[in-house]
């Protein structure tokens, strides 16, 4: 028994081939910038947690006479600029992952248009083979009835019903 792949054309295989390179490659670059972002999103979540963990022991453990009424300020200071950080890495992620899109389109897709445009060549070649196939069949079928001498009811169906 033939498998799927073996019945198809070589221009099919081809095309087929060059699609499953070029989505591999997609899958790979997409998966490649969910790794960083999700490494991002982790690493910003730990310090997220031990600075709010940190801020808050010290405002629950340390008496409000011996609190520095400056450090709040600092504390926001210091939450912005790891925001920032945090947006800044984020455009960075982003940027490389479009980056990356844009080297696997140009790497792929000259090669997948051209891999279609050799399947519709050959779909289009063997349409007219069958076409052209079928039009000899058709000729044939005709030359044929013409060779068989017509019914005699047929050859007076020109002088009309006399009944």
């Amino acid at each position: 028994m033939n498998s799927f792949v073996e019945t198809l054309s070589p221009a099919a295989r081809h095309h087929a081939e060059a699609r499953i390179d070029y989505y591999t490659d997609l899958s790979q670059a997409v998966l490649h910038s969910l790794r960083q972002l999700s490494e991002l999103n982790i690493r910003f979540s730990r310090e997220w947690l031990e600075d709010s963990t940190a801020s808050l022991r010290y405002t629950m453990l340390t008496p409000p006479s011996e609190q520095q009424a400056g450090k709040a300020p600092q504390q926001a200071g210091a939450l912005l600029q790891k925001l920032q950080q945090y947006h800044q890495q984020l455009a960075q992620v982003a940027s490389e992952f479009q980056s990356e899109i844009n080297k696997v389109a140009q790497e792929h897709v000259p090669q997948t248009a051209r891999t279609a445009t050799e399947l519709a060549d050959a779909g289009r070649k063997a349409a007219g083979k069958h076409f052209a196939d079928e039009a000899t069949r058709f000729a044939n079928v005709a030359a044929q009835s013409q060779a068989f001498p017509q019914a005699a009811s047929v050859q007076s169906a020109g002088e009309g019903n006399k009944n």
